[in-house]
């Protein structure tokens, strides 16, 4: 009984295992494909035409009080020559008297006659400075609707060994890059707050993936993410209006940058990735700051499509980065 059960078991066609070729398949409906299809596009189109759609208003920025650092060179210097343009009052901080003349003279050439035009040399490696240059903009503009906050001091590109010189210069990086600027926000933050103005922070793709050669620069940029992202957290609970815009920078076309990395024989990145036009950097900060986008990405799809593979692929960036940044022996 027992062994006939068992062979009517096996071979009872219904204990057959079925056939997975004649298993039908669950389909999507075609118009349910269809209809993912267009909100998709939608979507995209939407994405695509806010980022694309320039809705910026010269006007808004005329009349407007503006202090500048770093604008002796670079995008620090075009900013300055825009903002005259589109009729703003502008304040140029440097270490370099002679080329912050030469700033000054171009800006009154290009703004408004009524604007003033005027410069501060300072050091931002003495952090005593800050408070000095945030009391002369006072004195001399009577208040202050934008701090840009765009000077730097470069590393030179090499690895970390953890020596006594890496160790020194990443102070000073972190005075300079760091320290400074929260200081110069401190002091300006009573200002900002009467005229509800803007704050731009020039960070870069170094402040969201870390990169070889350049470690202490990277950390510094860091650093200034952590920092601003929690004060405009802070300033939107007390109510404030000041704005807060963290700009993240690629390549562009400096001077210094380019001379850094022709000096450490970057000549792989130089011919793969070509250099952004400074002048165009500094219209788009300014558009971002002016409108208070949160954050900027300049050149948009770029900096934004890495940034956003840093979280899905973070591997596969790295390895990218370590491919463009060629070690030398």
């Amino acid at each position: 009984m027992t062994e006939t059960f068992k062979n009517s078991c096996v071979l009872s066609p219904s204990f057959e295992s079925p056939n997975p070729a004649k298993v039908p398949r669950l389909q999507t409906p075609r118009w349910l494909a269809a209809m993912w299809k267009k909100v998709l596009a939608i979507l995209l189109g939407v994405i695509v035409g806010y980022w694309l759609i320039d809705d910026f208003n010269p006007d808004v920025v005329q009349g407007k009080r503006v202090l500048i650092t770093g604008a002796s060179a670079g995008i620090g210097e075009q900013m300055a020559y825009h903002f005259a343009r589109m009729g703003a009052s502008v304040i140029v901080t440097a270490r370099r008297e002679q080329r912050l003349q030469e700033v000054v003279a171009r800006c009154r050439e290009l703004g408004d006659k009524s604007a003033i035009f005027d410069y501060i040399s300072a050091d931002m490696s003495n952090l005593t400075d800050t408070d000095r240059v945030i009391n002369e903009v006072r004195s001399r503009l009577g208040g202050l609707d934008y701090l840009v906050l765009n000077h730097i001091i470069s590393a030179p590109l090499g690895l970390w060994v953890g020596s006594t010189e890496n160790l020194t210069h990443l102070d000073r990086l972190f005075d300079v890059n760091f320290k400074a600027y929260v200081h110069l926000t401190s002091h300006a933050l009573p200002l900002l707050s009467q005229s509800n103005g803007h704050i731009i922070v020039m960070s870069s793709l170094s402040g969201k993936i870390a990169q070889p050669f350049t470690i202490a620069y990277s950390a510094s940029k860091f650093a200034l993410n952590g920092f601003f992202s929690g004060l405009r957290q802070e300033l939107k609970m007390k109510n404030s209006d000041i704005s807060i815009t963290l700009c993240v920078i690629g390549f562009v076309g400096t001077e210094n940058a380019v001379r850094e990395l022709e000096n450490f024989h970057q000549d792989f990145l130089l011919k793969s990735v070509p250099p952004e036009d400074p002048s165009e950097a500094a219209l788009a900060v300014i558009k971002g700051g002016a409108t208070g986008v949160r954050e900027l990405h300049f050149p948009y799809f770029s900096m934004k499509i890495v940034t956003l593979l840093r979280d899905i692929v973070p591997q596969t960036v790295e390895m990218f980065f370590r491919q463009v940044y060629q070690l030398n022996s």
